[in-house]
């Protein structure tokens, strides 16, 4: 839990928000996966989380273990299939359940990669019905999502497309698994999202790493580099709103209000990038800080004061103070 959510929440700031998290390809298999405790939990029980994954026996387990552990705030899991528009289509099972995909498995591309098969390997395909968030939105009275995170093997694309006008409404931050080549047939790579996502307002922030993949020769033993762990094949990326730039405050002029700029920073912050959050609460108490609920300055300087020891200049003469010093315009 970031030191400046931290600090937020003991002032009573994030008191003044809501968060809704929306989680589409929901299945629970890693500790991080309980969404409600990690890097979340700080905005119970003023936060809200839709989950949503094509096997009901996984939200139903989901369901059932939140009902028994007596979670303070809101989430349920859905079973359905979102994607870009309503209507019918075939679900690719592999023998690791969690790879599955509305995308068929390009395997003889990832056979040519140590260890990646057999967790591709179809069991069985399925015809499914998908819908839209969009959809969903409207008809659950859904208004706001603040974070999306999409992880469905190769649709990622066609989620947020599905989404756009919750997207556009609201959202200020999207976490999305990208791949850089087709692990999935005719998928949609990260350049693909990533036009996209732009296009819609949002900065690429961080791509999240996992281990690159080496080769996997037909006719020699396995060999590979001792410096470069092989060939990236995908990643989590991690979008926000950028609300402060001047070539962005047309396209996201809906969203210039003190509460988004509040969110953006909390949520910012949960995502480990203290430096934005910061810069957003700044502009916040310059902008609207002349209205008590929206000054952050004690907090900012608290803040600054508890982490001084990481700071190489005096406190009192860094640019952010001497900003907060002044009169308020």
């Amino acid at each position: 839990m970031g030191l400046i959510n931290n600090t937020l929440k003991s002032a009573g700031k994030l008191d003044l928000i809501s968060l809704t998290l929306g989680i589409v390809g929901s299945r629970k298999i890693y500790r991080d996966d309980d969404y409600g405790h990690s890097p979340w939990h700080i905005f119970a029980p003023n936060l809200r989380i839709y989950g949503f994954d094509a096997d009901p026996e996984a939200c139903d387990a989901a369901n059932a273990a939140l009902e028994a552990q007596g979670i303070t705030w809101f989430e349920r899991h859905y079973p359905l299939a979102l994607g870009k528009q309503v209507g019918e289509s075939t679900l690719y099972i592999t023998n690791a359940v969690h790879c599955s995909s509305l995308y068929e498995p390009n395997l003889s591309y990832t056979s040519r990669f140590q260890g990646f098969n057999p967790g591709l390997n179809l069991v069985a395909t399925v015809q499914v019905e998908t819908t839209t968030l969009d959809v969903f939105a409207k008809t659950e009275g859904l208004e706001s999502v603040e974070v999306l995170k999409v992880d469905v093997q190769g649709a990622d694309l066609d989620v947020l497309q599905g989404g756009q006008q919750l997207l556009a409404a609201s959202t200020l931050a999207v976490i999305v698994e990208v791949e850089f080549s087709q692990v999935y047939k005719r998928q949609p790579l990260f350049g693909d999202v990533d036009a996209y996502l732009r296009s819609q307002g949002f900065v690429l922030f961080d791509l999240v790493t996992q281990d690159g993949w080496c080769r996997l020769p037909r006719y020699l033993s396995p060999f590979q580099s001792q410096h470069r762990a092989g060939q990236l094949l995908w990643a989590d990326a991690i979008y926000l709103r950028d609300l402060l730039g001047d070539d962005q405050r047309q396209l996201n002029a809906h969203l210039q209000t003190p509460e988004h700029l509040l969110k953006l920073a909390a949520i910012a912050d949960a995502l480990d990038f203290p430096d934005y959050a910061l810069e957003v609460l700044t502009q916040l108490t310059l902008r609207y800080g002349k209205t008590a609920q929206w000054n952050c300055r004690s907090e900012i300087f608290a803040i600054l004061d508890q982490a001084k020891s990481v700071i190489s200049a005096d406190i009192a003469d860094l640019p952010i103070v001497k900003a907060l010093s002044q009169p308020l315009p």
